[in-house]
């Protein structure tokens, strides 16, 4: 089975609010992995297996444990950041 079997799949991405295809979640931010893609996948596929035939048992680890901010702290960086360019 390779990593791109399953690219044609869609849901919507809690993170742009709209429709994405699985490939967009492997391929995305200059071709890294979206940090959420095993937290949004898992119910779909097992993406935690597809993941590890394409990737070092290290890397799947890093993806695993890498801990994404609180919605809260996302919605606040991006006002900051409106405020900012409102300033400007």
């Amino acid at each position: 089975m390779s990593i791109d079997e399953h690219d044609a799949r869609v849901l919507r991405c809690r993170r742009l609010g709209h429709e994405v295809s699985f490939h967009y979640c492997r391929t995305q931010e200059g071709g890294t992995l979206c940090p959420g893609i095993l937290d949004c996948w898992w119910e779909v596929f097992d993406v935690r297996a597809s993941l590890e035939e394409a990737l070092s048992a290290q890397e799947v680890e890093e993806l695993a444990a890498r801990e994404r901010p609180a919605k809260v702290v996302t919605l606040l960086d991006l006002i900051e950041q409106a405020k900012q360019r409102t300033e400007q």
